[in-house]
């Protein structure tokens, strides 16, 4: 106990040092100790940036082509991202693209250009006997990722739950969070409400090989042979590269 408390007391020790730095330092002085320049350069419209210092958030959520900003000697997490990371149970994953850099703020100044990555996969749902590629009854994707933690991109577990949109073109497509398990299913109901077999898509995507730590996601096809209870799956990984297997 009196360890952990010594060293909460060093770290906040740390801390309060580095925000007196940011306070106290001039042109006329030894700059070892004084704060860095950060400056954020936005690749996307609407970014917005935020900003850690250890375990303590420097500023969150800032928007606008370039961001500047104070911060300790050291080194500086910037997570810069565009589009929602939360997910509401009813709705699809939104088409959210973001990063995490660890910047060098050692230096008097320090500047970075984030390149954001996709953190959204879309699948593309089609049965292959029907008209169109689409079914009379109802259907509704679940599983087990409401989107992704702001701090880490890691996929956040809770209740996902959506109806997948008519394509411009045959099928379905559905807009689904990064992933951490198979949970990933397709329910179908009749007009009473009356369920018929669920598709484990989660299982069918990963017996394919998508890859669902990759720093870009890719998307994904599934066209559904249901008399033959086959399937036909597409990967196209975000370089647009593409993968066919049957399962």
């Amino acid at each position: 106990m009196r360890r952990e408390r010594f060293f909460a007391a060093l770290r906040m020790t740390v801390w309060a040092s580095a925000m007196i730095a940011l306070a106290s330092c001039s042109v006329k002085e030894d700059r070892t100790d004084c704060p860095c320049w950060l400056t954020v350069r936005a690749s996307y419209p609407n970014e917005a940036v935020s900003a850690w210092y250890g375990t303590h958030m420097l500023f969150d959520g800032l928007m606008g082509q370039q961001v500047d900003r104070q911060v300790p000697r050291g080194s500086v997490e910037v997570l810069a991202s565009c589009g929602s990371f939360t997910v509401h149970v009813g709705e699809q994953m939104d088409e959210l693209f973001a990063s995490i850099v660890r910047v060098d703020t050692q230096g008097e100044t320090a500047e970075i250009i984030p390149k954001l990555n996709k953190q959204f996969a879309r699948v593309h749902l089609e049965f292959k006997e029907s008209d169109e590629g689409r079914v009379e009854h109802t259907l509704v994707v679940e599983g087990n990722v409401k989107g992704a933690d702001k701090r880490t991109l890691q996929p956040v577990t809770g209740p996902f739950r959506c109806t997948p949109t008519a394509s411009s073109g045959r099928g379905y497509e559905v807009n689904v969070p990064r992933q951490k398990d198979d949970s990933l299913v397709l329910r179908q109901y009749d007009e009473d409400g009356v369920e018929f077999s669920p598709i484990p898509i989660g299982q069918i995507i990963r017996k394919a090989g998508f890859d669902w730590t990759q720093e870009s996601l890719g998307d994904v096809s599934i066209i559904a042979d249901i008399p033959e209870s086959t399937f036909l799956i597409t990967i196209t990984d975000w370089d647009g590269v593409s993968m066919t297997v049957k399962i």
